[in-house]
């Protein structure tokens, strides 16, 4: 059935790695959005079952940090020394736009607010979670980079088709060869 799923969506490795860069920034932002909230109620943070609030609130930590990374893509995969500052910055927008509309998402007014704040000062309090969110940075420049670089040479949906054709026909069949790994 996977085998079948697979062949279904024709997806590209880069489309395949941009996939996954969203689901890593995705997994990423519920994961904080549950973090900073279970820290928020104090005591006794979660209840044995969890209510329609809890899966409301890893619901917008999620559909934040997917729109937000949708919207900074551009920020994100670009080559050089240039590019990895942009993906730095990126990275910092990425985080705190997330925050704000996850924060908006849960508490209309006060989260637009204090979502950015309760996102630094858990920075603050755990280093470790601010070096884990730019390591995740990193890697998902990285991945966007692949699926930059594959589309430049003609592959995947939207596709700079420009370069790709003009090359002959051959080149253009070891490329392909080359690119899918025969």
């Amino acid at each position: 059935m996977w085998a079948r799923f697979k062949k279904t969506t024709h997806l590209t490795r880069g489309e395949k790695l941009l996939a996954l860069a969203f689901g890593a920034v995705i997994a990423m932002s519920a994961g904080m959005t549950i973090l900073i909230m279970s820290g928020f109620e104090h005591e006794n943070p979660r209840p044995p079952e969890p209510s329609l609030y809890d899966h409301w609130i890893v619901l917008s930590g999620a559909f934040s940090g997917g729109f937000t990374l949708y919207l900074a893509r551009g920020w994100m995969g670009m080559q050089g020394t240039l590019g990895i500052a942009r993906a730095l910055v990126g990275s910092i927008i990425l985080a705190f736009v997330a925050a704000v509309m996850t924060g908006t998402l849960i508490m209309p007014i006060y989260g637009t607010l204090f979502g950015p704040i309760m996102l630094v000062t858990q920075f603050i309090e755990l280093p470790a979670l601010a070096v884990l969110w730019f390591v995740i940075a990193v890697v998902v420049h990285a991945l966007i980079a692949i699926w930059r670089e594959e589309r430049a040479l003609g592959y995947g949906r939207g596709a700079d088709r420009g370069a790709l054709s003009q090359l002959s026909r051959m080149s253009q069949i070891n490329l392909h060869r080359y690119n899918s790994g025969r």
